[in-house]
């Protein structure tokens, strides 16, 4: 029994505390051979980890993987060394036994340390596999963002910001694909950037994709781009590289726990998702975010049931002129050579438009007053820096019908700052047969509706701000500018002046010219010799009684197709067809006319004719004498009379507007009323008021009638909806039994707006 308690209990404990004792006793005396094995084993591991540390760079640099415990590994062997060094070498002493006994005791624990780190390292495999360099734990995501002066500082920026930002957050499918759209040079790459660095920081997606698309994308070299970055290699195959990129996709969201944002930057064309290995509708986990001057390219690239544009628009005033000083130096405070007030003239010609201003900022920093005088007055002149018109003339270029080009090219004969009316535009488009295999005036407004809303969606063109609803745009002064530059130069050879005319002479002329448009204050008479054989469309504005105009104004002009004239008092009318046998569209608009017009019922080959606001008081029955008129507008002539025998004789007439918009409306007479029921059987746009309630009345049908503001009851329209089929209704008590019989029926259920 003693024997047993021995071998079990004694003996064991007995060697353990004889090896305990033995291990410090050896600490004492094997010092220096536990410090020397522990140098020796030190040497190993600074050598593994120096060949490591040249892997690890020599894989950064070619973007391979790193294995994860890598850079742990490398924090303990530093930790390691640090402890070794702590350690006494030498002078360890034969009598001082503490000082030997912690000295391999400690020599003893580093070593046995390591040990443990060398084995760890051959537990570690190196792949060298590339890397994927959008995963977002990847170092190579981070998005550094532009430092430039007030970069990150416009407030105006923070509303579609959010928004894109919100969009990029929502799990539905409504917000799969977001566009940021603006005009070239307004910061949507900036933007784009912006928010690829906040949904970085805030790990909203597991893959960050970013290519540039450019004018004219490689689209091979973008495929391999997307791959890497994905998938940590490019791709092998010579073709059929979209379904292998698209595989790349299935197998990352394969588990359906991973997100991706697609980043296509700078898209010009229409971009078709297969080439870039996405399917539509887009995958589960992936968003697509698109920078464009066109969303109408973005649309076409996505499906637009998942489709959110984010407008990115100019720069608020304030923000525009801070912008401009941080780069220039000068602000109202420190204004040494009076350069602030010309520097804020600058930032409006500039539109206050990011890019813009940078340039010619960066341009003017530490210039002479006389730099900066020089360089308002040529944008003044609309005479750009190249860099400057180069954001511009990229747009340009990249409008693919030669149709929207001409529309965006006569926008530029509307004054600066102007809302256009696009109804101005189809007017002169007809006039001068802009547009190929158009019959119709409705199909030629269709036209130009359209080249309109695809200017609008390249950012060349801009909705109205004055007016709350459709029918307007505005251009850009750059756009204007670059414009202006274009139409003077070459072939084209367009006179355009809006701003001061009083010394316009002999030097702007030049008989080539196809386009004048003029707007005349100051201005006391036109040249003698203003002869313009090739001249096609003249257009005048705000000239006062003390305008004069030779007698054969139009004699050299047997080219003139278009004659517009806003705002003209007693304009030069042309008194017969001698010369303008050419002569499509007359347009007067606020003019005052001599009272006896009635010769331009001459011109037999006028086909648009507007008198609108012109406030004549008598439409003669010479007006008939246009058998080809095929649009004639009076809108705003108050208390007018037609002669007999007006409407019966316009047998190609398509549209007729008659709103007054004053409290005295249209008389009309009997035969008026029996005539335009005639020519309700051709026209496709009417707009008039019936104010007086008569039998004549039952006899008009308004089937044919696609477009129309018809007033039955009211004087005048209080409220214009453009672009509304509008029908208005007052009936006394004795005529609402009558609604019926004045077969209004057809009307009720085309009417857009019924009020």
């Amino acid at each position: 029994m003693e024997q047993i308690l021995y071998d079990q209990l004694v003996a064991p404990v007995v060697k353990f505390i004889t090896r305990h004792i033995t291990k410090h006793i050896g600490y004492v005396f094997c010092a220096t051979k536990h410090v020397t094995g522990m140098k020796d084993k030190l040497k190993d591991l600074v050598d593994t980890s120096t060949d490591v540390i040249k892997h690890k760079i020599r894989n950064e640099t070619n973007d391979k993987e790193i294995p994860a415990r890598i850079e742990a590994w490398l924090g303990d062997v530093e930790k390691v060394k640090d402890e070794v060094q702590s350690i006494p070498n030498d002078d360890i002493g034969c009598l001082h036994m503490k000082n030997r006994y912690r000295v391999g005791r400690n020599a003893s624990k580093a070593t046995m340390r390591i040990q443990e780190l060398i084995s760890k390292y051959s537990e570690i495999t190196w792949t060298d596999a590339p890397l994927a360099t959008g995963r977002a734990t990847s170092s190579t995501t981070t998005t550094p963002l532009s430092s430039s002066p007030g970069g990150d500082d416009f407030k105006s920026r923070d509303v579609p910001f959010n928004d894109a930002l919100k969009l990029l957050q929502q799990d539905d499918n409504k917000s799969q694909v977001i566009a940021l759209c603006g005009m070239g040079g307004v910061g949507k790459t900036h933007m784009m950037e912006k928010l690829k660095k906040v949904a970085e920081d805030k790990k909203m997606f597991d893959f960050f994709v970013k290519v540039t698309l450019g004018r004219n994308p490689n689209m091979v070299s973008i495929q391999d781009d997307i791959a890497i970055q994905i998938g940590g290699e490019g791709l092998r195959e010579a073709t059929v590289k979209a379904d292998s990129l698209r595989r790349k996709f299935e197998k990352t969201l394969e588990d359906g726990k991973i997100k991706i944002l697609v980043i296509l930057d700078d898209v010009w064309h229409n971009v078709d998702i297969k080439d870039i290995g996405l399917t539509s509708p887009l995958p589960k986990g992936v968003k697509l975010l698109l920078t464009s001057r066109d969303s109408k390219v973005c649309k076409e690239t996505a499906d637009t049931s998942l489709f959110q544009v984010v407008k990115v628009n100019e720069l608020s005033d304030v923000e525009a002129q801070k912008f401009f000083s941080e780069y220039t130096g000068v602000s109202e405070k420190h204004d040494h050579q009076n350069l602030f007030q010309i520097g804020c003239d600058i930032v409006k010609k500039c539109g206050n438009l990011p890019l813009a201003i940078k340039l010619i900022g960066k341009a003017l920093k530490s210039e002479d007053d006389y730099v900066w005088r020089d360089t308002l007055n040529r944008l003044k002149n609309h005479d750009l820096d190249d860099s400057v018109q180069e954001i511009i003339r990229i747009s340009y270029e990249c409008v693919r019908k030669d149709e929207d080009k001409e529309i965006f090219l006569h926008c530029g004969l509307f004054p600066e700052d102007s809302d256009i009316r696009i109804e101005d535009l189809v007017r002169l488009a007809w006039g001068l047969k802009l547009f190929k295999n158009v019959s119709t005036l409705r199909e030629a407004r269709d036209k130009t509706y359209t080249c309109v809303r695809n200017l609008v969606n390249a950012n060349l063109l801009m909705d109205s701000r004055r007016y709350f609803y459709h029918g307007y745009v505005r251009m850009h002064d750059l756009v204007l500018a670059f414009v202006l530059a274009r139409v003077s130069k070459g072939d084209l050879n367009w006179i355009v002046n809006h701003g001061n005319v009083s010394m316009w002479g002999r030097d702007e002329m030049n008989e080539s010219c196809k386009r004048i448009s003029l707007r005349c204050m100051g201005m006391s008479e036109f040249p003698r010799d203003f002869k313009y054989p090739d001249l096609s469309l003249i257009q005048l504005m705000d000239g006062d009684l003390s305008l004069k105009f030779p007698e054969d104004f139009y004699a050299s002009m047997e080219n003139l197709k278009v004659i517009a004239f806003y705002n003209m008092q007693y304009p030069p009318l042309p008194t017969s067809l001698q010369f303008l046998t050419n002569l499509k569209s007359l347009c007067l608009h606020e003019c005052k006319l001599m009272s006896d017009w009635s010769y331009i019922g001459d011109l037999e080959n006028l086909e648009v004719l507007s008198l609108a606001y012109c406030r004549i008081r008598k439409l003669p029955s010479k007006i008939g004498n246009l058998k080809k008129l095929k649009l004639l507008d009076l809108t705003g002539c108050a208390d007018l009379q037609i002669d007999d025998g007006v409407f019966i004789n316009l047998v190609k007439l398509e549209e007729l507007y008659m709103r007054s918009s004053y409290y005295k409306g249209i008389r009309f007479t009997d035969a008026n009323l029996k005539e335009l029921k005639m020519l309700l059987c051709q026209l496709c746009a009417l707009e008039v008021e019936f104010y007086d309630i008569n039998n004549h009345l039952k006899d008009l049908s308004f089937e044919k009638l696609d477009r129309f503001k018809i007033s039955i009851g009211y004087r005048y329209f209080k409220t214009i909806i453009p672009f509304k089929t509008t029908l208005q209704l007052k009936l006394w008590d004795e005529h609402r039994s009558d609604l019926v019989d004045y077969k209004i029926d057809e009307l009720v259920k085309k009417s857009e707006s019924l009020r």
